[in-house]
């Protein structure tokens, strides 16, 4: 996986935490979230925003991130969150979708499921269900 970790002065440098969403100002706002979050934990990841799959999924044959925040619409979604679990197992994913698809997301084991509206209180619950299960803080 390609994490590197190291202390620095009391602060992790820590991840790669990708953000796949097919809206800009969307991306944005949960790098924003994410970046406030980890700030107040003193880990400070690399935070990587795609609005293009293919981008992405070709991105991380040479990364892989710790973690992605998923954040697209229907099927796409779905069908993004499958393959991601089948090519990267131990990737932890957040998964932010318009349809209900929490059945799926608990068979693929994915680390943390809701529904939009995309806020930032359900991102820092799913930020600490990962962190606390990979034990990172």
């Amino acid at each position: 996986m390609g994490v590197h970790q190291m202390e620095e002065e009391g602060c992790r440098v820590l991840y790669c935490i990708a953000i796949l969403t097919d809206q800009e100002q969307e991306g944005q706002n949960c790098a924003e979230y994410i970046r406030n979050y980890c700030t107040e934990k003193k880990v400070f990841p690399l935070i990587e925003i795609y609005q293009d799959q293919e981008r992405f999924f070709g991105r991380t044959r040479k990364t892989v991130p710790a973690v992605v925040f998923l954040a697209l619409p229907g099927v796409s979604g779905l069908n993004a969150a499958e393959h991601l679990r089948s090519l990267y197992p131990k990737c932890g994913i957040i998964w932010c979708s318009d349809l209900d698809f929490s059945l799926h997301a608990f068979r693929m084991r994915i680390e943390y499921f809701f529904m939009k509206p995309v806020e930032e209180q359900k991102i820092k619950e799913g930020l600490s269900i990962w962190f606390e299960h990979r034990n990172v803080i």
